[in-house]
């Protein structure tokens, strides 16, 4: 086998290496999806031909004149929105309110904002199903003043009405957002591939040949 064929071979196998620590170094920090849950199910179900979920446990929280305002504003924003009303549960089996929520917005295949609102806690909303212009509800009422159904509606009502209308896409963007997303991905492993390969080769090569003089000189 000629030098120059081995220096190739070697440069292949340190880019190959390149790529795989890339790649291992791009996906090591994506949480496993975690299982759906009952109470997920549950939600998902009720949101199927409406726009608001109200669990059980926090039935009443909501007079009916305010789930019906909250229903008919969801219906009618583009893109619609999907309320989720329930009590904040540690015990609910999520780490973040944007895995809940995109489990149930993938179960009732309904793309949307979908927003987790929950008695006297921090609000939360995630994109299911759309790509587009970012927008987030996040966080309680602003002032210190007493939770009250009222206040809470008037303010979803807001957010509501700065969803509709904002530029998006049907669909999902399924890129990874390391490294640049997946393109990005796939450059960083070949670059560093080639440099490796660039350096390591050459240096692995070499002292290939010098131990192999060594020894013809023995």
């Amino acid at each position: 086998m000629s030098r120059r064929l081995r220096g190739l071979l070697i440069t292949l196998v340190c880019a190959l290496a390149g790529v795989a620590v890339a790649w291992w170094a791009a996906t090591r920090g994506v949480p496993a999806e975690p299982e759906v849950t009952e109470r997920a199910r549950a939600a998902a179900e009720g949101l199927r031909d409406s726009h608001v979920y109200v669990d059980p446990s926090a039935d009443g929280v909501f007079t009916e004149a305010e789930l019906s305002r909250l229903d008919a504003a969801a219906a009618a924003s583009d893109p619609q929105a999907f309320l989720v009303v329930w009590p904040d549960s540690p015990e609910a089996g999520y780490r973040f309110s944007s895995d809940v929520l995109g489990q149930i917005g993938r179960l009732t295949s309904r793309p949307g904002l979908y927003i987790e609102v929950s008695p006297g806690a921090d609000l939360s909303s995630v994109d299911v199903g759309i790509t587009g212009e970012y927008f987030s509800v996040y966080g309680a009422l602003d002032d210190d003043g007493e939770w009250t159904s009222a206040r809470e509606t008037a303010r979803l009502l807001e957010e509501i009405e700065a969803n509709d209308g904002r530029e998006y896409e049907l669909g999902v963007d399924t890129s990874s957002h390391y490294w640049g997303g997946t393109g990005g991905t796939i450059t960083a492993g070949l670059l560093i591939g080639v440099l490796s390969g660039g350096v390591a080769g050459p240096l692995i090569l070499g002292g290939w040949f010098a131990v192999r003089r060594r020894r013809t000189r023995t």
